[in-house]
C-alpha cells in the first residue's frame, strides 16, 4: 500500500519538482557563466556583478532545504488544514506509511534540487580567489594559482574532493540527508501537535512557528548538558577533518534521533488526536 502512495505523491509532486529545478538552472547557470567570463577576463565590473552573483548562488543554497521543507511533498499541512485532508486519513493505511511515504518522495525532491545546485556551485570555485580579492583563497582547503585555467582549477576542485577526500564528502552527503529528513519530521510534528490541540482551519503561523523553534532546541539543548563536551575532548585529538566529521555526526545523529521520536509522535497523532 505504501507503493501505491508513493506513486501518487510523486505524481502529484513531478510538474512542481520540473519547473523548481529549472528555476534553479537558470539562476545558477547565469551565476556560472557570468563568473566564468570574469574569471576569463579578469574584468572589475564582471567581478562585481559576478560576487552578486556569486551571493545569490549561496543563497539558493540555504533556500533550497526551506522550500523544500515548506513546498514540498512531505509537508503536512494540506492534509491537516486543508478542506480535503480529510480523505487522506480515510485511505485504509497506517499513518505512518502515509507519513513515511510522503517524506521519501520529499528527500528525493530535496536531493534532486540539491545535487545539481552543488554542481553549478562548484563551477563556480576558481573565482572566487578574483572576486574576493585573495581574501577568501587563504581559506581554501588546498592552494590556488591565480595563474591556473579555469579548467584546471575545477579539475583541482574535483582531485580534491572525489580522489583525496571522497569518504569525507560522501559522509558528508549522508549528513544533509539525514538533517533534512530529520527536519522535515519536525516540521511536520509541529503542524500535528498544532492540529491536535487547537483545531482550526487557519492554522496561526506565527505560533507553529514558536513550536518548530522549541523543538528545534530540545537537542541542541542536550550539548549545552555536557555532551558535547566529550566531543570535544575527541575532536581536540582528531585531524582537522576528523574533528569536523566528529562534531558534525554528533548534532546529526542528535537530531536524527529526536527526528525519529517526532515522526512516530505525528504518526500516533494522526491516527488518534486529529480529526479533520
Amino acid at each position: 500500500m505504501m507503493q501505491a502512495t508513493l506513486k501518487q505523491e510523486w505524481k502529484a509532486s513531478r510538474l512542481r519538482i520540473l519547473y523548481t529545478s529549472a528555476v534553479i538552472a537558470m539562476v545558477l547557470l547565469g551565476a556560472v557563466l557570468v563568473n566564468f567570463i570574469a574569471y576569463q577576463t579578469k574584468s572589475d565590473h564582471l567581478s562585481l556583478f559576478g560576487m552578486t552573483m556569486y551571493f545569490i548562488g549561496f543563497c539558493c543554497m540555504g533556500i533550497i532545504p526551506l522550500y523544500a521543507l515548506v513546498r514540498g511533498s512531505g509537508n503536512m499541512q494540506p492534509i491537516l488544514f486543508g478542506d480535503t485532508g480529510w480523505l487522506a486519513l480515510l485511505v485504509p493505511e497506517r499513518s505512518y506509511a502515509q507519513l513515511g511515504a510522503r517524506q521519501l518522495v520529499n528527500l528525493a525532491e530535496y536531493v534532486i534540487y540539491m545535487l545539481p545546485a552543488l554542481l553549478y556551485l562548484s563551477f563556480m570555485a576558481p573565482t572566487a580567489g578574483l572576486l574576493f580579492h585573495g581574501a577568501f583563497s587563504e581559506y581554501l582547503p588546498f592552494s590556488v594559482n591565480p595563474g591556473m585555467s579555469y579548467v584546471e582549477s575545477i579539475k583541482q576542485l574535483y582531485r580534491f574532493a572525489f580522489a583525496e577526500h571522497f569518504l569525507e564528502l560522501v559522509q558528508f552527503g549522508a549528513m544533509g540527508v539525514i538533517s533534512f529528513a530529520s527536519w522535515q519530521a519536525m516540521f511536520n510534528f509541529a503542524m500535528a501537535l498544532y492540529s491536535a490541540f487547537i483545531r482550526t482551519k487557519k492554522p496561526n503561523k506565527f505560533l507553529i512557528v514558536v513550536i518548530i523553534f522549541f523543538l528545534f532546541y530540545f537537542p541542541m539543548r542536550i550539548g549545552t548538558l555536557g555532551f558535547d563536551n566529550d566531543v570535544s575532548d575527541m575532536v581536540r585529538d582528531s585531524s582537522f577533518y576528523g574533528a569536523v566529521l566528529r562534531y558534525s555526526w554528533n548534532h546529526t545523529l542528535r537530531y536524527a534521533i529526536f527526528g525519529a521520536v517526532y515522526f512516530l509522535a505525528t504518526g500516533w497523532l494522526m491516527e488518534h488526536k486529529i480529526e479533520v
